[in-house]
């Protein structure tokens, strides 16, 4: 159950160190966006952070939550219920800063 998360904070980390440029492989290229540089990178660290901020919320629920529920059933779906709102809020805030233009943050 810990697999989903550690992958989540891994790929945090390049997104917060600005290791993925918009004309990477991930990136979308610089065609499809009309964002400078700057902006992408800030965008970038931003969303790291809210994927980082998740990862970690859900790695805790799996870590601290076993052995808390009548059955293991209950125990997965709960962690898996935790991780995707964690993952859905990281998503979320991503979007509202991408869509509401980095300067109003």
């Amino acid at each position: 159950m810990v697999i989903g998360p550690i992958v989540l904070i891994l790929a945090a980390v390049p997104m917060l160190c600005g290791q993925l440029s918009p004309r990477g492989p991930l990136g979308p290229g610089s065609d499809t966006t009309h964002m400078s540089d700057d902006e992408w990178y800030r965008t970038t660290r931003v969303a790291g952070g809210a994927f980082l901020v998740g990862g970690l919320i859900w790695l805790l629920a799996a870590v601290l939550l076993p052995g808390h529920f009548d059955t293991v059933r209950q125990e997965r779906e709960t962690i898996a219920f935790i991780g995707a709102i964690a993952v859905a809020a990281a998503l979320v805030v991503s979007v509202l800063y991408v869509e509401g233009g980095s300067e109003d943050w």
